[in-house]
């Protein structure tokens, strides 16, 4: 079985449009200062990075023009400042544009709680 190559953060951001590499960067931060035990992992089928916590359960995904903090079991988190978006069974985001975006404390609340989270298996 061939296994896959790791790829670093820094070879990953080194692959993006470079005014998304700051977002991407304060996103991090961003993650990283709400929920400071939790591990990153790039994930390169996804192209985005992973956050664990102990399990999955954050996501940095970049487009071109920003970049979206998704939430593994979003549909289960309590949103009442309506920040989440998407409609599938499990996955929901935040997209973000600037970096002032990612001081919301909403933000830092759904991060907190999707970490809290048990472990769960795909809805079917």
């Amino acid at each position: 079985m061939k296994r896959r190559q790791q790829v670093s953060v820094d070879g990953f951001l080194s692959r993006l449009e470079p005014p998304v590499v700051p977002l991407v960067q304060a996103a991090r931060a961003c993650i990283m200062a709400a929920v400071p035990h939790a591990t990153e992992r790039v994930r390169p089928g996804w192209q985005l990075i992973g956050y664990n916590a102990p399990t999955y359960f954050a996501f940095i995904a970049p487009d071109r023009d920003g970049l979206r903090v998704g939430f593994e079991w979003g549909v289960l988190l309590d949103d009442p400042a309506g920040l989440l978006e998407g409609t599938g069974r499990q996955v929901r985001f935040v997209p973000i544009r600037h970096v002032a975006d990612l001081g919301e404390a909403a933000l830092t609340r759904l991060l907190r709680a999707a970490a809290a989270l048990p472990p769960r298996r795909a809805m079917r």
